[in-house]
């Protein structure tokens, strides 16, 4: 027995809809469980009784609050098709913009070299080495299970980077002309607040930014100096609330932007040495 995709489609989203999740993730399960890309779901008229199983069970998944890239265990990003899992942080549509900042000041400086803290999914570090040749790119994280993750989606997207393991820059010998991060920076108090998606798929240790969330700007702040080259930038994303405090806490930089996302919230700070 078929059903027309159409029906349900719209079946589908008015669901979504009731369960306040966004309808968007309709078709992108029904997309991944066809093979087919989101664009060509208008071309399909009808499927039949086994793919409208399969959707089914994806479906009651995600009305379960568990997010889509970790259903499937992929996530796209920047033009990126990522593996993701329970060990690294999905990447946000908002890091794109940190991504686009830095390949700015990467071309208007023409700098070399690039240091990703904190790098999880591996998402910042390869966007910026996939789209500027020749830059020599370094990603670091404290985990092997997130670093195993980074270097799967290095070589899915055909970059070389450099890969160490560290605990910020615990092992971090050299200097660079910009390091870029994307540190845990939810305050340790709010960690209950956030959503049951991301509260029980996304790992804690990506989450905890200590007190006020600032523990892992503070040993930005303290060591960035000695790991940048002159004239070296510093891009870092933050929580929409923490721009003020990111200003007061490296006043020993020149403060260059804050550069908000989607949504005209306050998401990336530039800092130059």
């Amino acid at each position: 027995m078929c059903m027309k995709l159409l029906d349900l489609r719209k079946n589908l989203k008015k669901e979504f809809n009731q369960h306040d999740i966004d309808e968007v993730d309709v078709d992108f399960i029904i997309a991944e469980v066809l093979g087919v890309k989101h664009t060509e779901l208008v071309l399909i008229d009808e499927i039949d009784d086994e793919i409208i199983r399969e959707i089914m069970e994806k479906t009651s998944q995600r009305l379960n609050n568990v997010p889509v890239d970790k259903i499937f265990k992929k996530s796209y990003f920047y033009g990126l098709d990522l593996v993701v899992n329970d060990n690294v942080l999905s990447p946000r549509t908002d890091s794109e913009i940190l991504v686009d900042t830095a390949i700015r000041y990467i071309r208007e400086n023409q700098y070399n070299s690039v240091l990703d803290l904190c790098t999880g999914s591996g998402c910042l570090a390869i966007a910026v080495a996939k789209n500027v040749p020749n830059i020599e790119v370094t990603a670091t994280d404290k985990y092997d299970r997130a670093l195993s993750v980074a270097k799967k989606n290095a070589k899915r997207n055909g970059v070389n980077i450099n890969f160490i393991k560290s605990d910020m820059f615990e092992n971090i010998p050299d200097k660079y002309d910009m390091i870029i991060s994307n540190p845990p920076y939810i305050a340790t108090d709010d960690l209950d607040e956030l959503d049951d998606e991301v509260k029980l798929h996304d790992p804690h240790h990506a989450l905890d930014g200590g007190e006020m969330g600032l523990k892992y700007y503070n040993i930005i702040h303290e060591n960035a100096r000695q790991h940048l080259n002159n004239g070296g930038m510093l891009i870092l994303e933050i929580d929409s609330m923490q721009k003020m405090l990111i200003q007061s806490l490296f006043t020993d930089f020149e403060f260059i932007e804050c550069v908000k996302d989607y949504n005209g919230l306050d998401r990336v700070v530039v800092l130059k040495k």
